[in-house]
């Protein structure tokens, strides 16, 4: 196990300490004077000590106060170790990793040599979950065999732990394109590759270029750990670990009944690993495969407990990934507080709740008799959207409403699958199937609860206001459009969500709205602009985090926004710069004894961590993104809306069933006739959105490492 030690900061997860301290009573010496007993201190490191899974935890036990920690004996559950705890003089303190847990409480003890005594309770939970999540789906297909982790060992898709090594080579790429790679595996651990190439890691060390690939299955989920390791170093593990660690999430929202599958290559990052990074990975931290933060924060929790126990406390921890990627970042921080230090979200969205919805009714609208008569500027004005987005929303995340989407369900048996015909009772490829244990289920229809909503949405109303659509062709839009039918089907009527699971949306976290642990850390959203392609990764969306995050907590200078040219016409690599920078602020952090809170992370943050815009040559303009198209940054990458924003909601975007009020015609910039006013009050007999009023079942988080 490494030495490297970290501050552990107040709040976290992964590094949660468990405190126990008593006093006894004190005894007398002959002379009547109290003998020094001493204080002993019991801290659980590897996560909070009532969210351990696996069997077994890192510990430290502190003696002070003339106490040795050297005298004390520990026991567990009534009985003496296995395994000794490594005594520190220095520190006055013993250390390591205690197996053998039951599953349920367990009891470590501390006793000194006088008698008195410290308890801490250790929790235990199954290495294959869940621990918060509720339970398991299924069906559940498993996928080590595409991974190369063998046959799976359970209906849980165990696999026992896999090593293997690989090497950089100074020789020329294999293969082309994104997957071309110096990587190569390292055929002989005793011998040195001719074309091995050498890692100097940010602390200034020269080290072979030699990677160990850690693989396994933890709460079902396939991962891999990568890390400098040289097999000839004298069995000295993880010599060219810089003492941080970086976790990699995967993009898309999907809604698959199965593990998701992964290669050991897949965890060699030349970016993170060149600078000594330990760097993981796994198939729950791809959004694309059940698109749940519950779970994929959970999933993380225990990963990280994993990694503290077999390599070390972490100096700080850092999440990197894009769209969904930076998805999963921004949500587990708001719901698993502490198990990221710092966030390097690109090409961001704030959750995954988006009303992409809506751009699969406006496709649809268009393909009728009415809406082909449409110009593209006024299909634009309405969809917000440069040309082509919407459409491009459609194409990709529109089916995850849609339960008989059998390409999204991703299971080799079509016959579990959901047909409301042939199959009522299949299971359903939708996102809320993937949450039914935070949305719960209707009761009528055994289907789990659906939050998405348009009820008094008005479609194009700047558009309207702006004077690009005519009334009539304003009031035909909203009396056409409808909603999705239970199956995602189109409606004629109006989708309305269940207040129930859009209540359990923000109570849980699911739905950001950048509380949580979202204000103690760095955030630094970076991105290539292709707004300018119908790209569904927009820009604006960051100017929607930045409006969340100032609804939340009233500032969000921890947050940067950071645009360039799109990644293949860049001369500049961001990513690589966000991690220096990033780099840079978290080790600031981390010398910093002081509590954490926002203060904090604002007074470390580097120069360069100020919002900023590259232009092609690379050239980096330092100036603060806004709306305004205006400006240098604005000109060079402007910004666009949605069909939400255009119809009326706050630029926060974070209304998921509006609050209705009275149709007030003073409010419109155009005149409507008596007949285009009845005809408004027929479209939207319950009325309009009243989008000064937050949404129906809003609220904050209700609380992080809730249990479902």
């Amino acid at each position: 196990m490494s030495n490297v030690r970290m501050r552990v900061l107040a709040g976290c997860a992964a590094g949660v300490m468990a405190v126990v301290s008593l006093v006894a009573a004190p005894a007398l010496s002959q002379s009547g004077n109290p003998v020094v007993q001493g204080k002993i201190e019991i801290k659980v490191l590897s996560s909070r000590y009532d969210l351990v899974s696996g069997g077994d935890a890192l510990v430290e036990v502190r003696a002070s106060d003339g106490a040795m920690a050297s005298e004390l004996k520990l026991s567990l559950n009534g009985r003496q170790l296995a395994t000794p705890l490594k005594f520190d003089q220095p520190s006055n303190t013993l250390r390591g990793v205690v197996s053998n847990l039951d599953v349920g409480a367990n009891w470590l003890q501390a006793r000194g040599p006088t008698g008195y005594s410290v308890s801490q309770a250790l929790v235990n939970h199954p290495i294959e979950g869940p621990i918060l999540s509720g339970s398991h789906m299924t069906p559940y297909e498993c996928r080590t065999v595409e991974s190369g982790l063998g046959e799976p060992l359970d209906e849980n898709c165990s696999a026992p732990t896999k090593l293997e090594w690989f090497y950089k080579s100074t020789g020329p790429a294999v293969g082309t394109g994104p997957s071309a790679t110096q990587f190569k595996a390292l055929a002989d651990r005793n011998a040195r590759p001719t074309d091995l190439a050498t890692a100097t890691t940010i602390d200034g060390r020269s080290v072979p270029y030699i990677v160990r690939v850690e693989s396994g299955v933890i709460n079902r989920s396939i991962y891999r750990i990568a890390v400098l390791d040289d097999p000839a170093s004298a069995g000295v593990t993880s010599d060219g670990w810089n003492g941080r660690l970086g976790v990699t999430f995967g993009g898309g929202c999907g809604t698959q009944y199965n593990q998701g599958s992964n290669t050991a290559q897949s965890a060699l990052s030349d970016l993170y690993l060149s600078r000594g990074f330990a760097y993981m990975n796994a198939t729950e931290l791809v959004n694309q495969l059940h698109c749940n933060p519950i779970l994929q924060g959970e999933t993380l929790m225990m990963l990280k407990e994993h990694f503290i126990e077999e390599y070390g406390l972490p100096k700080w921890t850092v999440g990197t990934g894009g769209s969904g990627g930076a998805i999963q970042q921004m949500g587990i921080t708001q719901i698993y507080p502490g198990l990221l230090d710092g966030l390097q979200p690109s090409a961001s969205f704030p959750d995954s709740s988006m009303q992409t919805a809506d751009c699969g009714l406006l496709q649809n609208y268009w393909k009728t008799a009415a809406g082909k008569k449409w110009s593209q500027d006024k299909k634009t004005a309405v969809e917000g959207y440069t040309p082509g987005t919407c459409a491009a929303w459609e194409r990709s995340f529109v089916r995850t409403i849609q339960a008989s989407f059998a390409e999204g369900c991703a299971i080799a048996d079509k016959t579990l699958i959901y047909d409301p015909k042939r199959n009522p009772k299949g299971v359903r490829c939708t996102t809320q199937e993937m949450r039914v244990n935070i949305y719960g289920r209707d009761p009528k229809t055994g289907f789990a609860r659906r939050p998405i909503d348009n009820v008094g949405v008005q479609y194009g109303l700047k558009a309207l206001n702006d004077k690009v659509i005519t009334v009539e062709e304003f009031l035909q839009l909203n009396e056409k459009i409808g909603g999705n039918d239970i199956d995602g089907g189109f409606s004629s009527a109006r989708t309305v969500g269940d207040t129930t699971a859009i209540s359990a949306i923000y109570a849980s976290g699911i739905f950001n709205t950048f509380a949580g642990g979202l204000g103690n850390v760095p955030i630094l959203n970076y991105r290539g602009y292709t707004d300018a392609i119908g790209d569904i990764h927009d820009r604006h969306r960051d100017l929607t985090i930045r409006a969340r995050l100032e609804k939340a907590m009233g500032r969000s200078d921890n947050q940067v926004i950071w645009v360039g040219p799109p990644v293949a016409n860049s001369v500049t690599n961001i990513g690589a710069e966000a991690l220096t920078v990033m780099t840079q602020w978290l080790d600031a952090m981390a010398a910093d004894p002081a509590p954490l809170n926002t203060d904090k992370v604002v007074k470390h943050k580097p120069t360069k961590a100020a919002d900023a815009y590259w232009l092609a040559d690379g050239t980096m303009k330092a100036e603060k993104a806004g709306w305004d198209n205006s400006t240098g940054f604005g000109q060079t990458y402007p910004v666009h809306s949605e069909p939400r924003i255009v119809a009326g909601a706050p630029v926060s975007n974070d209304v998921m069933k509006c609050q209705l009020m009275p149709v007030d015609f003073s409010a419109y910039a155009v005149k409507f006739s008596s007949s285009q006013q009845s005809r408004l009050k027929k479209i939207f007999p319950g009325g309009v959105c009243d989008w000064s009023k937050p949404s129906v079942g809003y609220s904050l988080i209700k609380g992080t490492y809730q249990k479902y």
